[in-house]
């Protein structure tokens, strides 16, 4: 089970659906999977590409599906077409096998089925009007025991609002007329709110946290100290410290923390409000809660996978997460100082810092601080201790650069009026621009190439009597930048 948990977990797209589909009872396979894996797997698919596993799902695993694409939180109720989407796809994967879709209606609300119907359509009772006038006839149906004459209101979901009524009716004549006579008076506000508290429920069960206990995973954490490491150049852990934990464990303490790890993964998803019906922004959410909870383990643990394993079982999962969210915190503090200091006194957020400074300043003001990568094209979640080391040269070359910038007597407060004078915006003035600028003579808006030995010359006296490393590396990558 947990072999089949994990090739499906690390498969892609349509390489789950081989996975599924090859296994020797695939039904039971898709059966014993946990719902909410079940349901990433068919994100990843394309549930639209994997009919025929969403109809070999239990009605619960059925259930999930509706719970997580149906709802897109807030305020604002379920999309009846998420609804009657999967009911679509199950209805298709079923074919002959009507027992399968009718089983797995069953497991759907009532209230839920109400407000779907009750939006979907309005119903002519034929014992009260036996001549009605649909306004369109060609969406209009006959209810199989003839009591009522059903006006459905979008051609796109007929079918589908079709095959709703003719599976109530085939599973219970009585009840189907029942429950098409209530949609007539029940209000759709006391439906919608019955089915999320049912939703709700079913959710907190499988361990999705609300709202408020998932943001107060990216809390800032109380200061503790991190144990000890060797000193030396810091690499990643090969794979994520996550996986190599769970591999030690087994019995008792595999579950519990694999549950701990998706209670996790669900909090991020709550808490940054990604769709969940959305495969592409849920799998790069799962992707960054994994490596900030690989960070966590390895900030506890100075690294050691078995130490990790036992934090896994033993500590609070929120406590490990915060853990990583407090060492990019701290150097988003760093970031703000810098951000402030290496700014136009005109300029509302624009640094004077070049490529990749600047980028990685940015990355890390963001409201949860990120890691931007040299070179890479967005950034992403801290996900090891080499990476934050990274990081914080990144910053430190940031400091040296406003420091440089003073030492040539051209700080912001002075390069400022200067921009102004030269009819340039904030964010168009660098810190390359304007030592080019010096060390030419030339006004801030020239951008012809720098001489070598003028460049030189400035930078070398900038930087005689300073013995700082960062000072030191922010002139090179300036000079890199001018002398191409």
């Amino acid at each position: 089970m947990r072999t089949a948990r994990k090739a499906l977990r690390e498969a892609r797209g349509k390489h789950k659906l081989e996975l599924l589909l090859s296994a020797p009872d695939p039904a039971k396979l898709v059966r014993s999977l946990p719902p909410e894996d079940l349901y990433l797997a068919l994100l990843d698919i394309g549930p639209d590409d994997a009919a025929e596993i969403v109809a070999m799902a239990s009605r619960e695993q059925f259930r999930h599906f509706v719970d997580m694409s149906a709802w897109r939180g807030g305020d604002e109720g379920p999309r009846t077409s998420e609804v009657l989407r999967w009911l679509r796809l199950s209805h298709e994967g079923a074919g002959n096998q009507r027992m399968r879709f009718r089983g797995q209606l069953s497991g759907l609300d009532v209230e839920l089925l109400s407000l779907v119907l009750r939006r979907g359509m309005t119903v002519h009772d034929l014992g009260e009007d036996d001549h009605p006038q649909p306004q369109r006839p060609d969406l209009a149906y006959f209810t199989p025991d003839r009591r009522f004459l059903l006006e459905f209101q979008s051609e796109s979901e007929f079918t589908a609002m079709r095959q709703l009524i003719e599976a109530l009716y085939e599973r219970d004549e009585g009840a189907a007329g029942r429950l098409i006579e209530a949609t007539r008076w029940e209000q759709p506000a006391e439906l919608e709110e019955a089915a999320r508290r049912w939703r709700d429920g079913r959710l907190r069960d499988l361990g999705v946290p609300d709202f408020e206990e998932a943001i107060s995973f990216y809390a800032r954490p109380a200061a503790a100290k991190l144990p000890e490491t060797a000193p030396g150049l810091l690499v990643p852990p090969r794979g994520n410290l996550v996986d190599a934990a769970l591999d030690l464990l087994e019995g008792d303490d595999l579950e519990r923390a694999e549950e701990a790890v998706v209670y996790a993964a669900n909090a991020a998803l709550v808490a940054n409000k990604v769709p969940l019906d959305d495969p592409d922004q849920v799998r790069e959410e799962l992707a960054e809660a994994r490596a900030t909870l690989s960070l966590g383990l390895e900030l506890l643990s100075a690294g050691d996978p078995a130490q990790a394993a036992r934090l896994l079982v033993e500590m609070p999962i929120r406590q490990i997460f915060q853990a990583a969210m407090g060492e990019a915190y701290r150097l988003q503090t760093r970031a703000r100082k810098i951000a402030q200091s290496a700014r136009l006194p005109q300029a509302q957020s624009a640094p004077l810092l070049d490529e990749p400074l600047e980028s990685a300043v940015q990355a890390l003001l963001k409201s949860r601080p990120l890691f931007h990568e040299p070179g890479k094209r967005s950034p992403r979640a801290f996900a090891s201790r080499a990476e934050i080391s990274q990081a914080e040269a990144l910053l430190g070359e940031a400091e040296g650069t406003v420091a440089l910038l003073s030492a040539l007597g051209i700080p912001p407060s002075v390069l400022g009026p200067r921009a102004e004078e030269a009819g340039l915006g904030p964010a168009a003035v660098k810190a390359s621009s304007a030592v080019r600028s010096l060390a030419e003579g030339t006004p801030l808006s020239d951008e012809r190439p720098a001489s070598a030995q003028n460049l030189d010359e400035v930078l070398q006296n900038a930087t005689a009597g300073s013995h700082s490393e960062t000072v030191a590396r922010a002139a090179a990558r300036i000079r890199s930048i001018l002398i191409h």
